[in-house]
């Protein structure tokens, strides 16, 4: 990420009185520093953890929990996994470049050059394809996953998420300096843009539903576009809103609010906020498993987890884990979930 609010603090934890047996710590794992991203492949149940400071990934074997370690390029920041090919992408934000690690061997099979200071990655594994956001290059790489070759679509300023709808194939991204999402058309490279916000930050696509969640940091709101017209509108959420992600079951979409510590439910049917979830301090970051219905939300100062049920938009567990919670990956056929610890350089598994 471009920014990163890190507070090291006592914990103080929030949400006391849940039914913390619902979910518990199962394992927590060593990797390297400044863990940043995670991803999980839930085909060979692998989990790729990606270390900022020490310019590498951890993988961990989600079965054993035997860890082996690969290095890639300068300050990686973002990773996504095709679990169709059973390959892995990491961005580079520091040498402008992705590397491919072949998930069978878990060794580098490839490195791709990409523009300037990459940062989010997204996976079309219908048609092979990754695209890249390129923070400085204001642009994204789109790379043929069979090939290796690229090429380039100029978007906003400042690309900071993308997302895409494989269904419509569609690829948006947030462009946190023009206050736009650029609309790529998959087939013909296309591109048109739709107004948000001041300095959008993240965004989420429901593909059933054919919606966009842009989420605008310092205009405390979310546009919701719908992607067949781009037709666009506004919905007030928490101050800083900082993360948002789409539950593919109830079709809700969950931000958080870094700045007031809550996360609002949106609901996707009427795009109206339905409720407002007290959470921990300073949440950073959410993953939904859809398989179980879960939602969780790591909270960044409390060093803690709040695991929500999708259902009723309810808390049900409040679980402990390392120092500054930063990112969280889903394996969701074995409803694990790993949560990377910025500052204490580990991984905690979360699951029933």
């Amino acid at each position: 990420m471009t920014t990163r609010r890190l507070f090291v603090a006592a914990a103080v934890f929030c949400c006391t009185g849940l039914a913390s047996a619902a979910q518990k710590v199962v394992d927590t794992v060593a990797v390297g520093t400044t863990p940043v991203a995670v991803a999980a492949n839930p085909v060979t149940h692998k989990v790729y953890v990606v270390n900022h400071g020490s310019h590498s990934v951890t993988i961990i074997d989600g079965t054993t929990r035997a860890t082996s370690t690969v290095d890639v390029e300068d300050r990686p920041e973002g990773v996504a996994v095709n679990p169709k090919t059973n390959k892995v992408y990491v961005a580079n934000s520091g040498a402008d470049s992705v590397t491919v690690i072949d998930g069978a061997s878990n060794a580098v099979s490839a490195t791709v050059h990409v523009g300037s200071y990459p940062q989010a990655l997204a996976v079309d594994t219908v048609r092979n394809k990754i695209y890249v956001a390129n923070n400085f290059g204001h642009s994204v790489t789109v790379i043929d996953g069979a090939t290796n070759a690229t090429s380039t679509i100029q978007v906003g300023q400042g690309p900071r998420g993308i997302a895409l709808n494989a269904v419509t194939n569609k690829i948006y991204t947030v462009n946190y300096g023009s206050q736009t999402v650029t609309v790529i058309d998959g087939a013909t490279g296309t591109t048109s843009a739709v107004e948000t916000g001041k300095h959008t930050w993240a965004i989420a696509v429901d593909s059933k539903a054919d919606k966009i969640y842009a989420v605008n940091e310092d205009s405390a709101s979310v546009t919701i576009i719908q992607g067949a017209t781009n037709a666009a509108k506004t919905v007030s959420v928490g101050a800083i809103p900082f993360a948002v992600e789409v539950d593919p079951a109830t079709r809700n979409a969950y931000v958080l609010s870094y700045g007031n510590d809550t996360m609002a439910v949106i609901d996707g049917t009427t795009g109206e906020v339905s409720k407002t979830v007290d959470l921990g301090t300073h949440p950073q970051t959410l993953a939904i498993d859809g398989e179980s219905g879960r939602v969780y939300v790591a909270n960044q100062r409390t060093a803690s987890m709040t695991v929500i049920d999708a259902k009723t938009s309810l808390p049900v567990a409040k679980v402990d884990v390392g120092t500054i919670p930063y990112a969280i990956g889903i394996d969701a056929a074995a409803h694990l979930a790993y949560v990377a610890n910025f500052s204490s350089n580990n991984v905690t598994v979360v699951g029933r």
